[in-house]
């Protein structure tokens, strides 16, 4: 992977364009163009989850089966995660809507602690469980402690992304409260300078 000390991040127009399109890949679909990713260290991943996405579905139920290939969900979670570190570290705080998404998962971890049997819920996928380490398999008790560890986590990231003191409680309120400030410096307004073209329906088999 590249150094971080040169022109992806020093020139401002390049810095502000990466910024753009992992945004725009992480709320719409993966859409990175090779320069980007190559930089970054996503192209492995990137490159094997456009292959496993674009097979036909039983040839890839047939291969999985016979362990030739990996989980897709597994893929594309090791992608978001390796994508969400570089997005919030280049973009602090990030755009509103983004903000609002973690905040979404948030309170889904949240409900999960409170009473782990909503993992068993037909609305709760796979690659969501698996993004945050939970064993869906497990006992309630377990999963309630994968949970709170995920929930402890992730509202540790937005007291980074959003300036927060750390609470004396576990306590969501303030952090809905900074989610409906206007965004930060880096805001993406307007028409991305990167094209992209959003697959929502077609993105992440199993988020």
């Amino acid at each position: 992977m590249t150094v971080m000390n040169d022109s992806f991040e020093s020139d401002e127009r390049k810095r502000k364009e990466t910024i753009e399109c992992l945004y725009w890949s992480l709320m719409n679909g993966w859409d990175i163009p090779k320069e980007i990713r190559e930089h970054y260290g996503f192209s492995e991943d990137y490159e094997l989850y456009h292959r496993l996405e674009s097979m036909e579905p039983e040839d890839y139920r047939e291969r999985r089966l016979r362990g030739e290939i990996p989980d897709a969900v597994e893929v594309d979670v090791r992608l978001t995660h390796a994508v969400e570190k570089v997005f919030e570290r280049l973009c602090s705080p990030p755009p509103v809507q983004y903000l609002d998404k973690l905040y979404g998962e948030l309170e889904k971890l949240g409900g999960f602690i409170a009473n782990p049997k909503n993992i068993d819920s037909p609305f709760i996928n796979s690659g969501f469980l698996m993004k945050y380490g939970i064993d869906r398999n497990s006992p309630d008790e377990i999963r309630r402690q994968q949970a709170e560890k995920a929930y402890k986590e992730l509202y540790a990231r937005f007291e980074t992304m959003v300036g927060l003191k750390s609470p004396n409680k576990k306590d969501d309120t303030t952090i809905r409260k900074e989610c409906q400030k206007p965004v930060c410096k880096d805001r993406l307004a307007g028409k991305a300078r990167i094209p992209v073209s959003p697959k929502p329906k077609r993105r992440k088999m199993g988020l």
